[in-house]
């Protein structure tokens, strides 16, 4: 049965289905994550001026990192119900101003654990809080043209790593990491006003007062290895995020070719998940999960080896975004044709849950190897065999092609 027959007549917000206002409100909700999403990962630019005012390790350093992106996308777990009862626009108008909040709050930090708790509290709960309703909403809004809608979203996230990594830099290399967080508490304050204005409650499903449970939707065919196949496969995409301009600095790339190697991550993954709409209909979602997790197995054999040579690691930079992208991008779809819409926002933010285990442990566990093995061969091989790993689980979802 499809949304449309769901929603009926009886729902004053059917006819938002697959319309033109429902594009408005995906371009709003891109925006938002965007902004949420980019600077969640301009951490690695917060990251060497941060350890060394603080006198800090590494593994503790990349902590802050590690807890944020666990509450950032932990926090579906709770928002994601309250989606279903509320709508997106309250959730946003919450998270949004303690994020706002909390990059201010930051900029002030005394000590590494004061950053740590704002940050978190901040980019984490705050992020957490909007980001997996908001996807949720854009599954709702649209049947037809949902995988280019997802896309469409998936698109604002890389856009907000392609511009905000290098804006960031640059503010902290004339300024400082003090008022670069300054500087996107405005930018954040700014951007997810207009958000909320562009932000409609979707239409509602039939018989509302059949919610499935946490545990009926874990016990659906594929969920499963989908959830684990997506911890695996974090874990590895956030020691890269974490990790891919400070160990380049470490090899003699100059700060700022470091930076834009990163942001290069951002260009890249939009293709990535532009791309991904066209082979969702030839390969099927998981299928295209599969193949990504393919082609970031061979790209993280090249950053292994690359070593400080920028043609190298901009070779693999290039391929990561593409297919980072395409598997984040394509992973709400996947989740929507393994388990149905029926509590869309509660299963959302269960699958999100994954991406804030895996971003609890990747970065901390790949600071604390470098530090402990002066390199950093072990933290990327490790890489390697996570997201093999991720391919072999995801072997055993199953793959609708719609």
């Amino acid at each position: 049965m499809t949304l449309e027959a769901d929603v009926g007549h009886a729902d004053p917000n059917a006819h938002l289905i697959d319309s033109g206002r429902a594009w408005v409100a995906a371009a709003g909700v891109a925006l938002a994550n965007g902004l949420g999403f980019g600077i969640a990962y301009t951490f690695g630019t917060f990251f060497d001026s941060m350890a060394e005012e603080f006198g800090a390790d590494r593994g503790s350093t990349a902590l802050m990192f590690g807890i944020t992106l666990l509450f950032f996308f932990g926090c579906g777990v709770v928002t994601g119900p309250l989606f279903d009862r509320v709508g997106p626009r309250p959730l946003l108008a919450v998270g949004g101003t303690i994020f706002v909040l909390g990059l201010l709050a930051t900029s002030r930090a005394p000590n590494l654990w004061a950053g740590i708790a704002s940050y978190s509290i901040g980019v984490g709960i705050g992020g957490g809080i909007y980001v997996a309703p908001l996807t949720a909403s854009v599954g709702r809004m649209f049947v037809r043209l949902r995988p280019a809608a997802l896309g469409l979203v998936a698109v604002g996230n890389g856009l907000g790593v392609l511009i905000l990594i290098p804006l960031t830099e640059q503010v902290i290399s004339t300024n400082g990491w003090r008022r670069a967080f300054v500087v996107l508490a405005g930018i954040v304050a700014v951007g997810l006003a207009v958000a909320y204005l562009t932000t409609v409650r979707p239409p509602r499903q039939i018989v509302p007062q059949i919610q499935p449970t946490a545990r009926s939707i874990v016990a659906r065919p594929g969920f499963m290895a989908l959830f684990v196949a997506a911890v695996f496969a974090s874990i590895a995409l956030f020691i890269a995020f974490g990790f891919i301009q400070t160990f380049a600095i470490d090899d003699g790339v100059a700060v700022d070719t470091a930076a834009r190697l990163m942001s290069l991550v951002g260009l890249t993954s939009i293709i990535g998940r532009l791309g991904q709409v066209r082979l969702v209909n030839t390969l099927g979602a998981v299928g295209v999960l599969r193949t990504a997790l393919v082609v970031q197995a061979a790209v993280y054999v090249i950053w292994l080896r690359a070593g400080g040579s920028v043609g190298w690691l901009t070779v693999f930079v290039l391929l990561f975004g593409a297919a980072y992208g395409a598997f984040v991008s394509v992973t709400p779809e996947a989740l929507i044709r393994l388990v149905g819409m029926e509590g869309i926002g509660k299963s959302m933010g269960l699958m999100f849950s994954s991406f804030g285990i895996g971003g609890l442990i990747g970065p901390p566990l790949a600071g604390w190897l470098a530090d402990s093995t002066t390199g950093h061969s072990v933290p990327i091989s490790i890489t390697i065999g996570l997201v093999i790993a991720s391919f072999g689980v995801l072997t055993f979802a199953p793959n609708p092609k719609s």
